[in-house]
This record gives structure tokens, sequence and C-alpha cells, in this order.
């Protein structure tokens, strides 16, 4: 039946291949010599040299690796093939010639022969250009983006053949390509694995790609093979596409809007026991079947499932191993007790202690659903399925996620129930304490009621990269609040006259970081107020340099001296270094209304008056400011 649907296709993009290249070249080359010939030797010559060409290059690709070239039907019927296209592209050689020599040219045949040259490649090309974006705006159209994961229980040694989401009305289908099944490991196996490649196997899903659905998809089609039950199920359910939430696809931004297509979020599939599948995103259950009847399925049929799912692992490709594996999987109970957990929900917060700086969670829980949240908000319990993952980021210049636990969950859920006795309703506590921040030293304890232990089925992954990223930002972090504090304290020293305490504190801020430009600002204040303008002017220079690559500190500086300069009466220079400032931070009122002052000072009212209303604009406000407004520029404070 489903022969008969049709799928999403990629559809290749239109472009002239390389192959071309080569007749292209050839055909150009040719024209080249054969206008030559026919402009000095004549058309017999240019006919032969035409002739010569077809011949050898022919002879090259029809005889090209093999050791026979006797001279067939087959290689003349192609060199005379070559000849007639080389001939005619000459006609225009050889009209171009004709009309050099005679000043003859016959414009009707000329045109017959450029439409008949360039219309069939122009025409063809521009088919497969309609033809493309055509079939691109129809997939768009017709099928919607998802990603797709797909998980199963790993000891129930699954063997998917199919999953379609089906329009039966409008005969389309998804494209999803299922592979091999994954590997099962043995805890043998898993203990001698490199940590991270564990990690990745255990929490790695069945199936894991975005896939096309038809647009108003009614049925979802699945068939597999459980091993362990030894059963086959295949099962023909309806799907609810319109509790979808679609939204139009923003990427890749090169790509018109019409031909991106819609989107929806993240499904999740999940098969369990019996039959059952589960149907989900973020927001909403889709799919909810508790459990479905098998399928009769031949014994045949199952061996070679059985033995399909067997030989994606060398190991198990043993049959005496691998049903040593079917019967342990089959009586250990942890099929059952994971699933249990899966529907399972508790009353849990987390308490994090210990932590420097602005972090927040990102929790993953074992029913694959995943949500933020910040620290002040998990502390408070709520019904919730248990975390399998809990990953920390921190707020830096980017986002840096650091810091990822993977819990065991099961021995966690042995842990609650140890603690709690089976009363489900009573409040659980995961406290965190990191006692080393800049290392993983932590202690993970359960806490419920006045009980307690320490949980250590647990790993720890940091990412070295993004550690020492949060690191460095923390302390600039606190490297630019101790600047702040001495940079306080330096002016409050300056206001009460203890220069020379002053200095000391400008001189540490210094130390903690020579390119503070605002550092340079307070010693230039220290050195005008300690001894004077002149010492003040003569080290302007070194201070506006090292200032120079902060340009709210260069700021100040120009107005530091535009204020030194009008405390001399020295207007025009004054002028000048306030225009600086004001250049340096354009944003800044206070430089505006020091230049507006300025204009005061120089009888230039209406200039005055113009820049005071521009500085109030900005939100700067003074006694100097309303003085110049009120008197229209004409006096100042």
């Amino acid at each position: 039946m489903m022969n008969n649907y049709r799928s999403y296709k990629e559809t290749d993009e239109v472009y002239i291949s390389a192959e071309f290249g080569f007749p292209i070249a050839l055909i150009l080359i040719t024209s080249f010599i054969t206008y030559g010939l026919l402009y000095f030797f004549g058309v017999i010559t240019a006919v032969l040299a035409n002739v010569f060409i077809s011949w050898v290059c022919y002879f090259f690709v029809y005889y090209y690796g093999k050791s026979d070239t006797s001279i067939t039907f087959d290689f003349l019927k192609g060199v005379v093939i070559i000849l007639l296209v080389l001939l005619f592209v000459d006609y225009g050689v050889y009209s171009l010639v004709v009309y050099q020599k005679t000043g003859i040219f016959n414009k009707l045949y000329f045109q017959i022969w450029l439409g008949i040259l360039f219309g069939p490649p122009i025409l063809y090309y521009a088919f497969q250009y309609i033809r493309y974006y055509v079939e691109l705006q129809y997939m768009a159209n017709n099928y919607l983006k998802v990603l797709l994961i797909v998980n199963h229980d790993r000891e129930l040694l699954s063997y998917i053949d199919v999953i379609q989401f089906v329009n039966t009305s409008r005969h389309t289908i998804s494209d999803i390509k299922l592979k091999q099944p994954p590997c099962f490991y043995s805890e043998k196996e898993l203990s001698e694995m490199n940590q991270r490649v564990r990690r990745n196997y255990l929490a790695g899903s069945v199936f894991s790609e975005r896939v096309h659905m038809p647009f108003d998809a009614n049925f979802l089609y699945m068939s597999w093979y459980s091993v362990i039950e030894d059963k086959y199920y295949d099962i023909e359910i309806p799907f609810p596409f319109e509790r979808l939430i679609i939204e139009k696809e923003k990427y890749p931004t090169d790509v018109p809007k019409i031909l991106r297509g819609k989107k929806t979020k993240t499904m999740n599939l999940h098969i369990h026991t019996n039959g059952g599948i589960r149907l989900f995103n973020e927001d909403l259950v889709l799919i909810d079947l508790p459990f479905s009847t098998p399928k009769n399925v031949t014994e045949d049929f199952k061996k070679q499932k059985a033995s399909q799912q067997r030989q994606s692992h060398e190991y198990y490709s043993n049959p005496e191993v691998f049903s040593e594996i079917i019967k342990k999987n089959r009586n250990s109970g942890g099929i059952e007790e994971r699933f249990l957990i899966q529907q399972k929900q508790f009353c849990w917060s987390i308490s994090i202690s210990g932590l420097k700086g602005n972090n927040y969670m990102e929790v993953f829980d074992v029913a694959f659903k995943n949500w933020k949240t910040e620290f002040t908000e998990i502390e408070i319990p709520q019904i919730n399925f248990l975390p399998q993952k809990l990953k920390i980021v921190y707020r830096g210049y980017h986002l840096y996620p650091w810091l990822t636990l993977h819990i065991n969950t099961q021995k966690m859920y042995h842990s609650i129930q140890k603690l709690t006795e089976g009363n489900t309703e009573l409040p659980v506590l995961f406290d965190v304490v990191f006692e080393n921040s800049s290392e993983t030293d932590l202690k993970f304890r359960i806490v419920a009621g006045e009980k307690s232990l320490v949980f250590d089925d647990c790993e720890i992954e940091m990412d070295k990269d993004h550690k020492q990223s949060m690191d460095d930002h923390l302390q600039d972090l606190n490297e630019d609040q101790q600047k702040r504090g001495l940079y306080k304290e330096g002016w409050d020293l300056v206001f009460d006259k203890k220069y020379d305490l002053a200095q000391e504190k400008c001189n540490t801020i210094k130390t903690i970081d020579p390119g503070y430009g605002f550092a340079y600002f307070l010693e230039a204040r220290i050195l005008w107020y300690k001894e004077g303008f002149e010492a003040c002017l003569s080290k302007k220079d070194y201070f506006i340099a090292k200032t120079q690559h902060e340009p709210a500190a260069l700021a100040h500086m120009y107005n530091n001296y535009g204020c030194l300069y009008d405390q001399e009466s020295r207007y025009d220079e004054s002028l000048s270094y306030f225009e600086k400032a004001i250049l340096s931070n354009p944003k800044e009122g206070m430089y505006v209304c020091n230049l507006a002052e300025i204009y005061c000072k120089l009888n230039n009212p209406k200039k005055a008056l113009q820049t005071a209303e521009k500085s109030k604009e900005l939100g700067h406000e003074s006694s100097t400011l309303n003085a110049i407004l009120e008197s229209k520029g004409k006096r100042y404070v």
C-alpha cells in the first residue's frame, strides 16, 4: 500500500556541471583558431582544421584506456557529429570575417544561427530552474519539518521496522528511514568504556533526525519486534495533526520565506512493553497508547528479526550468548522498574550552595522532558518526574554550560524509597553543595523529612573551556569591583585633600589593571589639585594616550583639560577639548553643558542656548544649565 505514497524528496539544485567544461572549451578554442584561418587562409583550410581537431579530440576521448585503436564505424560517426557541431558554430565566425572584409552582414541568418546555438541550452536550463523551484515550493507546502526522537528501554532489544506519518487522502508519507538497531552492551563492557562514551551510549536515542511529515497527516503506522517479549507489533493509530503548534521556518535566511517551509516542535516517541507507545512534545501528549495486540507472525519471521538484532553487536552474534542476555533481561525486572520510574512523579526540590556568579539550571527528566529554571525557583518543592541529568549554565559574556550531573535514576529511586519508606507524598530535597567551585568537589545529599543520605551514583562532566571562561569572567567581575571600590575611596580622599593617600589608591588600581582609564583621570586630577595647572598640563599627552582605548575615560580626560583651560581663561583651547569630550562620549550631557558655558564666556548666546538645549535633551541637570536656559545664553553660574 505504501508504494503508492509520495514522501518528501530532496531536490537537487540546478547548476552547470564541470562535465560541460571540456566541450565548451573545445568549441571556443576551435572558434578562435577558425577565425584566424578563415581570415588569412580561406574556407578550405578552416574546414580541414576543424576535421583535424574533431578527429584528434574524439580519438583521445573514444580510445582513452583502450589497447585496441582500430578505427570503427562508431568512432567515425562521433567524429562527424563533432565536426558538424563545430562547423555550425563556425558559421558565426564566418559571418564576422565576411563582414570585416566586405561589409556585408546577413542579419536574418545570423539571428537564426544565434537562436539555434543558444536557444535550446537557455530553454533547457530555464525549464530545469522552474522545475527546481516548483518542486521546492511543493515540498515546502506539503511537508512539515520536525525533529523526531525515538527511545525505548535498551534491554527490550527492539527491532523497529516502520515508523511513518501518513496522509491517506493525499497519499503522502513521511521520509523516516530507520537504521540498524543500536548495540546492546553488557555491564562488563560498559564498565570498561570511556566515561564519556558510556554516557553517550546510555543517554543515546534509537533514532534522532529531522524528518518531513505530510501536512494533515491522519495516521501513524508502526511495526516492531520486541525480542525480550518475543512479540511483533504492527499498529495503525489516528494521529492528531491539528494539535501541533506550527510555525514558519526562519532558516536559512538566504532562502525565500515561501521555500523555507514550516516546522513544529521536537516530538519524542517512546516505545515500551506490551506494545505501548507514547508520542509527545514539550507542550502536550499527542498519543498515549498503553498497550496493543501483537500480530501473529511465523516463528521463522521472529527468528529473522532476532537475528538482525543480534548481528548489530559482534559479541552477541553468538546465539548462545544472545540467549543468555535475553534470559537475564527477562528475569532482572529492570525494564519494568524503569518503566515505573518514567511514569511516577515525586514532590522534590533542589538546593544549590557554594557556587559563585549568576548560574541557572537545565533539568532533563526521565520522561524525556527538559526545562530551564533559576535556582530560587527550583528550591520550591514541586511535583515532577525524577531528574536524570542536571546541567548548570553560567551567565557571563555568553552562556557557558560548564557542569553536568548524570544521575543513575534507578539508584536515586531506591534511595528515595529507602528514605520515605514508600510515602510518595513526603517532599524530597536534593541538596547539592559545592565545597570548592574551582574543582568538581561537590556533595549530593538526598533529604526526606529528618532522614538523609549521601548519593554517589551520579557522574560529573565538566566542560573545561567553559569552566575557564566562567573563571575568567568571575575574575574580571572581582577585579572590576575592587577597582570601583578603590576609585571611590580615592575620590573621597581627594575631597578630604589627602592627595598622597589618594595617589596610593590610584597606584593600587593600576597594579590590578594597568589599562583602567579612569585611574589615569583620577591621577590627573590629583596632580592638578596638588601641583597646579602647569604640572597637569605637562603630562597632558601622557594621560590622553593612557585613556585612548577607553572612550568614556578619554572623554573624562578631555573634559578635565577643558576645565583646566577654562580656569586659566583660555576659552578657545577649552572649547576645543570640550568638543573632543563630546565626540568621545556624545551621550554625556555634562560635557555639552560645559561647552555651552564656554560659548557664554565667548559672548555667543545663540550657540550657548542651542548647546544648552541639547544638554537638557540628554538629561543633564545643573544650576549652570538652568541659568543659561533662563538667560537665553547670556548668563551662566
